[in-house]
């Protein structure tokens, strides 16, 4: 309530929550070094979001190293966000099967989004049977969109039979929104029993119409 009053002094009473929140707060109207503050004071007294938002922080500001150290402060802690941040930065500075490790550490905890960023690192690593497998899982565990975006990197890479696996499995288990890729992958569309459908063929005893007289 005194937050939304405007009252940030009043708020800070030594509540990490309120500590955090009151951080946010002053980082989204621009100060930044008294934000940082508060969120330390609140990491102190062991919130890890308040760690990993540190990170953040650190990291846009150039200080990857920084950050890596406060995500696997966070991480130590059981804040799986910061195990998936500390993965994206590992794969940015080149170090696949570290990001690999992370990933499958932050798995562990049912983050369908980490399952996916796995099946690319496996799809990108030319494990295309690992891939598929994990983007199933992500698929089980309700993240549908893996397998429309697995078919779509089978498709550029010129796996035409691949990407029309992927894209029946994510038709089947629900994904509505495969209309561009089933366009492009079958033309004609697909029979009711979910094979794609043939280019029509005139019937033999159908009578010839020229062009332009129908």
């Amino acid at each position: 309530m005194r937050e939304q009053t405007g009252d940030w002094e009043g708020a800070d009473h030594g509540h990490t929550y309120g500590l955090y929140r009151l951080a946010v707060m002053l980082e989204e109207a621009g100060d930044r070094k008294a934000a940082e503050r508060l969120l330390q004071q609140a990491a102190d007294h062991g919130n890890t979001d308040a760690l990993y938002r540190l990170a953040v922080l650190r990291e846009g500001a150039g200080d990857q190293e920084g950050a890596e150290r406060l995500l696997r402060q966070a991480a130590d802690h059981g804040n799986t966000d910061a195990l998936y941040r500390l993965a994206v930065l590992r794969e940015g500075a080149g170090d696949q099967e570290g990001a690999e490790r992370l990933l499958r550490q932050a798995a562990d905890h049912s983050s369908t989004g980490t399952l996916y960023r796995l099946a690319v690192l496996r799809e990108e690593a030319g494990d295309r049977k690992g891939g598929e497998t994990l983007a199933l899982k992500a698929a089980d565990q309700g993240d549908i969109s893996a397998l429309y975006r697995l078919a779509v990197m089978r498709e550029e890479a010129g796996d035409r039979k691949g990407a029309e696996t992927l894209a029946l499995k994510a038709a089947d288990r629900g994904r509505t929104d495969t209309r561009d890729i089933v366009k492009r992958l079958w033309p004609y569309g697909l029979d009711p029993d979910g094979t794609p459908t043939p280019p029509w063929q005139p019937s033999a005893s159908a009578p010839h119409v020229p062009p332009g007289t129908a």
